[in-house]
């Protein structure tokens, strides 16, 4: 899969490498931007238009770059909520076993029903004899 990325990435760089390389005038060519607001008037000296497409995509990647970075933050914090969430539940298993185990050990004692505890001692459930 790296080989993969590399060679990608490779001939996405050939393929803009052609795109200027065949359109190496529009590129050089120098152009002012300029901003006409009605009381005043901003413009830029005269700057190539390979300069314009160049800032333009290094400001895109650098708004892209902070977006990604803010969602990965999001992303730790959320990660790490949950592991602590997953801690205090093994822990809460680990005490619940440990009770399980302490009560696996303690002899059962008999419990008796009430028909039992009418019983008379020496009389068994079996219904007497007629004869």
């Amino acid at each position: 899969m790296k080989k993969f990325k590399i060679a990608l990435l490779f001939l996405i760089l050939a393929a803009l490498f052609v795109v200027v390389y065949q359109n190496w005038t529009f590129f050089s060519a120098k152009q002012i931007l300029a901003v006409d607001l009605k009381m005043k008037t901003f413009q830029t000296p005269d700057i190539a238009t390979g300069l314009y497409f160049l800032g333009s995509f290094l400001i895109g990647f650098l708004l892209a770059y902070t977006a990604g970075l803010m969602a990965r933050f999001k992303t730790k914090k959320a990660a790490k909520e949950l592991n602590a969430v997953i801690d205090s539940q093994q822990e809460k298993i680990s005490t619940l076993r440990g009770e399980m185990d302490l009560l696996k050990r303690r002899p059962v004692a008999q419990e008796t029903t009430p028909v039992e505890e009418a019983m008379i001692p020496g009389e068994t459930e079996a219904a007497p004899q007629q004869g």
